[in-house]
């Protein structure tokens, strides 16, 4: 496992085994992240960037934006 501190604020995504296979957020600046070889993490600049991909690994288009999947506004490192 290896930590790093963030050095600007991005959004995120890792492949994980559960239900929908995927886990998804943001982070800010200075957070520590830990990081798994099993689960690599993916950084994304926009949410736009973060809606495609999650949206390819679900396989149902427009999925992310769906107001129970998509992360809360007020979170969002670049709204």
């Amino acid at each position: 496992m290896s930590h790093y501190i963030s050095s600007k604020p991005y959004y995120l995504l890792t492949e994980v085994p559960n239900p929908s296979g995927i886990l998804y957020g943001w982070n800010e600046i200075g957070n520590e992240i830990a990081v798994t070889t099993e689960y690599p993490l993916e950084e994304f600049d926009t949410e736009e960037e973060l809606a495609e991909r999650v949206d390819e690994i679900i396989g149902i288009p427009g999925w992310y934006w769906l107001p129970e999947h998509r992360i809360p506004h007020s979170l969002n490192p670049n709204p």
